[in-house]
Formats: structure tokens, C-alpha cells, sequence
């Protein structure tokens, strides 16, 4: 009798383990959904004007850098986002300037463009 529960038992944690490994791979060579990378599926509204921006958003270097304002060379702080890696939508965005009225928007800004 416990050999048969033994078996049984052996069995059905084989037939689990099939299973999850038929899961496992199907996740992984499964396609994933495309995204649409276009500015139209995209949009900001920036919450001021570039006149009227504490701070502005542009691409330094082939990094994300936050300037005092519009007419500035020289960022305040240089960031580590390689403008490279974010969506088209965004380089865009950052090609003509990112507005920013505060640094509590900037700092969520910072890292929403982060992640």
C-alpha cells in the first residue's frame, strides 16, 4: 500500500513539473504584444510654458540634463538616462525642451524618464 501512495505521489509531482515547464517555456518564447512607439499614441502636456519654466528637460550629451532655463549651455545637473534608451516620443519631447514648473514635477519627471 505505501508504495502505491509512493508512486502515486512520484507521478503527480512529475506530471506538475511537466507541466510548469511547459508554462515556463511557452512565457518565454511566447511573443510579446508590440508597443506603439509613435508620438500620436503618446502625448505630454507640460504644466507651463518655456518662459515661465523653473526648470527645463533637454538631451546633454546623449543624456537627459535639467537646465535653469531655455537659452542655457550649461546644465545644472547632468543625469545618467541615456536619451537612447527612452521612447521616441520622449527624445522628441526633450529635443525642444521639457518644461518644468517646479522640482517636485521634476523630480517625478526624473523618474518617470528613468524607468
Amino acid at each position: 500500500m505505501k508504495l502505491w501512495i509512493k508512486l502515486g505521489g512520484t507521478a503527480l509531482m512529475a506530471c506538475t513539473a511537466a507541466v510548469c515547464a511547459w508554462a515556463a517555456l511557452g512565457g518565454i518564447t511566447g511573443q510579446a504584444p508590440e508597443r506603439e512607439n509613435t508620438a500620436a499614441a503618446y502625448s505630454y502636456v507640460p504644466s507651463c510654458s518655456l518662459a515661465e519654466a523653473e526648470y527645463v528637460l533637454r538631451e546633454y550629451d546623449g543624456c537627459v540634463a535639467v537646465f535653469a532655463s531655455v537659452g542655457d549651455t550649461s546644465p545644472i545637473t547632468l543625469t545618467d538616462i541615456e536619451v537612447g534608451t527612452l521612447r521616441d516620443a520622449d527624445r522628441q519631447i526633450l529635443s525642444t525642451g521639457l518644461a518644468v514648473a517646479d522640482r517636485e514635477e521634476l523630480l517625478t519627471l526624473l523618474e518617470d524618464l528613468g524607468t
